[in-house]
């Protein structure tokens, strides 16, 4: 009797000891799980937060990372002075720079404050907007997204469910490479004008079905922000996240760019963000072109857009492989002669990649992107063959900038010096628009040598400068901003004469030209 009740008791006590360890295990178990969610997430936040924390050495970083072969052919000290003497102009807030040579970061630095007026300077790790680059963002996405056989760049469109529709239903034969090259057969930037009104991205893209194709779509090249911004409706379809989870899931954390973020609320509530100006006045953060995030909805600082340039570059292939790189950089459609200004022209063979622009500049092959919304400006190019290249970003409106690109692609290429960013030329005071009173020759000519187009513009009859009142001023932009479809609007013309009746649906407006210069 003593035997079976002992066996009994030590039957217990193991019985005991078993769901003891097993709840020991399973309540270990739980304990793991939440400490691996708690590492997993500080271990993102800790190198912005180091970054963040660390003395920021604003200076030149020549030093850091020496070519592996022979000496820099880039000189950074002079592009140093000549960055500073740029800040000079009243036209520049602040501004951050990073050149990228041999596929290392080898300068980055700020200039300037981030607020006119202000004391706080901006630094590699003050965030501005990308405006456009966010278009380089959603194209590796989707072709990263290809890579892994979730989609097809080669899939039609309406296969998606987007809220794209196009004229004669042509959503039913363009492709997502159609859409990343800006091949859909519509008038460059269809109804900017409208989104920067407040209208619903989603409901503009469902209304691109009244404007006329300018050619059969995959023909013919033009620019789109509206449109593009579909990219992001498909992006969401396959991953079942925001898009701006998907991209930062897919892109930004494993490229470690912890700074770089998508939306208004995230660049304005960054502890160290750079305010957008015209001159030297501040503006408010507009949040129209962040409701299409995939044409215009990234932030970041310059330190992390040099990250995404070596990225590009290839030198992360863990995350980008060489055959998608390829891929999303090779011309897809030729867009003709820039334009602009002399940096424009002196950059030959332009052709539209996806979401890249393809340049030949010396004899020698280049990719980039710049980006323009109220108060920001922004640039990327680089040669993909020696992994060298240059990016900028600025909180105003200033084209100066825009030339640092060339300077320092013409000491990569052995170029005599030449002032692209125009430093020895006077700024030009702003056009201001008075009260309606008959003006001078002389006011007319000044006014003429300043600003030619704005004074051009619209003329009566008699062959001079209408008044600049209001109405006309409005008249005047309005003209200006719709210049650039004339071509669209002779091809619509031509079709009308060709079937014989009248067009029924009207054609887009363009967008403001200073709100809607996405273009570059």
């Amino acid at each position: 009797m003593k035997c079976r009740t002992i066996i009994t008791a030590v039957k217990n006590l193991r019985r005991v000891k078993t769901v003891y360890c097993k709840n020991r295990i399973a309540s270990l178990h739980k304990i793991a799980l939440k400490t691996g969610t708690l590492l997993t997430a500080f271990s993102c936040l800790v190198p912005s937060m180091l970054r963040a924390a660390e003395p920021v050495n604003n200076t030149v970083v020549q030093t850091l990372a020496p070519p592996e072969e022979g000496t820099s052919v880039i000189d950074y000290q002079k592009i140093d002075q000549r960055l500073n003497r740029l800040m000079e102009s009243q036209t520049m807030v602040g501004l951050g720079v990073v050149i990228v040579e041999n596929g290392k970061i080898r300068f980055v630095r700020g200039y300037g404050v981030r607020r006119a007026g202000g004391h706080a300077s901006v630094t590699p790790n003050t965030v501005f907007r990308w405006a456009s680059l966010s278009k380089g963002v959603a194209s590796t996405l989707v072709n990263l997204l290809a890579d892994q056989k979730r989609l097809s760049i080669d899939d039609i469109i309406a296969r998606y469910s987007t809220s794209l529709r196009l004229p004669e239903h042509a959503e039913q034969q363009a492709t997502i490479r159609m859409l990343l090259s800006q091949r859909l057969g519509l008038v460059h930037n269809a109804y900017d004008d409208r989104l920067e009104h407040g209208e619903d991205p989603a409901t503009l893209r469902q209304n691109l079905d009244h404007l006329h194709l300018s050619c059969s779509v995959g023909q013919c090249y033009g620019y789109q922000n509206v449109a593009f911004d579909t990219a992001h409706e498909i992006v969401e379809r396959v991953t079942g996240m925001s898009y701006a989870q998907a991209v930062r899931r897919y892109l930004f954390l494993p490229l470690g760019m912890y700074s770089a973020s998508i939306g208004r609320n995230a660049l304005v509530n960054s502890a160290d963000w750079a305010e957008p100006h015209v001159w030297q006045h501040t503006r408010e953060v507009k949040e129209n072109y962040y409701r299409i995030p995939a044409a215009g909805g990234v932030n970041s600082s310059i330190l992390d857009l040099g990250r995404w340039m070596r990225a590009q570059m290839g030198m992360d292939p863990e995350t980008l492989s060489p055959s998608l790189l390829n891929r999303i950089h090779q011309p897809q459609i030729n867009t003709g002669t820039w334009k602009g200004g002399p940096v424009d022209h002196a950059m030959d063979d332009a052709a539209y990649a996806m979401a890249f622009r393809v340049y030949h500049y010396r004899g020698h092959l280049m990719v980039g992107h710049r980006g323009a919304v109220s108060g920001y400006r922004s640039l990327l190019l680089f040669d993909p063959k020696l992994k060298s290249g240059v990016a900028a970003l600025w909180n105003s409106e200033s084209p100066r900038p825009t030339g640092v690109q060339l300077e320092v692609m013409d000491m990569l290429y052995h170029q005599p010096f030449h002032d692209w960013m125009e430093l020895d030329t006077p700024d030009q005071a702003p056009l201001v628009h008075r009260a309606a009173h008959p003006i001078s020759k002389k006011e007319r000519l000044q006014l003429e040598r300043h600003h030619p187009s704005s004074v051009n513009a619209k003329k009566g009859k008699s062959g001079k400068a209408a008044l600049p009142t209001k109405e006309n001023h409005s008249k005047t932009t309005s003209s200006k901003a719709s210049a650039h479809s004339v071509v669209t609007k002779k091809v619509v013309a031509a079709d009308k004469k060709a079937k014989g009746s009248a067009v029924k649906k009207p054609a887009p407006t363009a967008a403001k030209k200073d709100k809607a210069s996405h273009k570059k």
